[in-house]
């Protein structure tokens, strides 16, 4: 009777029935098409019912800003967040770092989250070092692209990336394509590869073969039987100078627990192709 009542109390305390209610709303930057995506993918559902993470639209970033509200509900927190849509890639860490932002609903790279972490708290990893692998996409026009299949190859083509995404950048400059460039807004990208003014992108796998990528004014496919290591982890990150920090980076912390003893955060990466079967036996290309 007594283990019965020990762990109906703790699965009681890990649902949103005892989450308490902060009195703030949050206001939360995010990429303009990632929001979209994340409210069609939802579709009114409430979150903690989601447990199958496949279907359009599903991708990483889809399904990071539905992981991190399920967190903060199982850990015990019910949120009001205010989206502010527009491009933030470059501007989040340094939003959290001032305590501008409560924390980011886009994971980010250990390596960056390190550079600034008497500013921030850095949750436990929802994508451990060696689980990142990304396709080389390019335009569906470019045939020439569509043939590399190794790193001389990859030479002698353009890559577009984001200084900004700094394991991406240093693992491009390792890998010396033809041409480097940035840019910092990832529809940008998407435009300058489809229109061919530049070779070739990495993208994170998606769910389906022939993986593709489209949206307005844009549509890229993978460069087959080839891929890309991203050798770091990739955690959530709280700011510290928020007063509301310590808290939220508790419940934050409680709640990926949760899901990862479920098994639920592995689950979504690759219900979303993100950890994809269908790549394991294609080349790495790597120096």
């Amino acid at each position: 009777m007594i283990r019965y009542l020990i762990l109906l109390s703790f699965v009681l305390l890990s649902t949103p029935v005892f989450a308490k209610k902060l009195p703030y709303i949050a206001q939360i930057t995010i990429e303009t098409d990632i929001y979209n995506y994340s409210q069609d993918f939802i579709n009114g559902r409430p979150l903690l019912e989601i447990t199958d993470y496949q279907g359009k639209n599903a991708q990483r970033d889809v399904v990071e800003f539905i992981l991190i509200q399920q967190a903060l509900l199982l850990g015990g927190l019910e949120i009001e967040f205010d989206f502010k849509q527009g491009n933030y890639d470059a501007r989040n860490l340094r939003l959290l770092e001032k305590g501008l932002l409560l924390l980011s609903f886009d994971s980010m790279w250990l390596t960056q989250a390190q550079k600034i972490e008497q500013q921030v708290y850095i949750s436990d990893p929802l994508i451990e070092k060696g689980e990142y692998v990304a396709g080389i996409f390019t335009g569906v026009n470019n045939l020439d692209a569509q043939k590399i299949a190794s790193l001389g190859h990859l030479h002698q083509h353009s890559v577009v990336s984001s200084k900004d995404w700094i394991v991406d950048w240093q693992t491009l400059e390792q890998l010396q394509p033809k041409k480097l460039l940035h840019e910092s807004d990832w529809i940008s990208m998407a435009k300058m590869v489809s229109r061919g003014w530049v070779d070739v992108m990495l993208i994170p796998f998606n769910a389906e073969f022939p993986f593709v990528y489209q949206g307005e004014g844009y549509q890229l496919t993978v460069v087959p039987n080839v891929k890309v290591a991203l050798n770091d982890s990739r955690h959530f990150l709280v700011s510290k100078q928020h007063p509301l920090g310590l808290e939220v980076y508790q419940a934050l912390q409680k709640g990926l627990k949760i899901l990862k003893a479920r098994g639920q955060i592995r689950k979504a990466y690759q219900d979303a192709g993100f950890i994809n079967p269908l790549v394991t036996s294609w080349q790495e290309i790597s120096r």
